[in-house]
């Protein structure tokens, strides 16, 4: 039993481990800078879209008050 239990321990068997885990963990750590690449590139590219969103939001809202404000209500 101890043969075993030294054989399963011992530094070649630990290696042969490390090596069937790491393409696992290389796809893991591209698939996150691919994904916080694309996140931070697709941020960047809304901004101009994000602007003009608030700017038509804020004159939506400069209309609602200018007829509250007009008495038509």
């Amino acid at each position: 039993m101890s043969a075993r239990r030294i054989a399963r321990t011992s530094p070649s068997a630990n290696r042969k481990s490390a090596l069937n885990r790491s393409p696992r963990g290389q796809a893991m750590v591209e698939y996150s800078l691919v994904t916080h690449v694309l996140f931070i590139a697709g941020t960047f590219s809304m901004m101009p879209l994000i602007s003009w969103l608030f700017d038509a939001l804020s004159k939506y809202y400069e209309s609602i008050y200018f007829v509250l404000k007009s008495g038509a209500v």
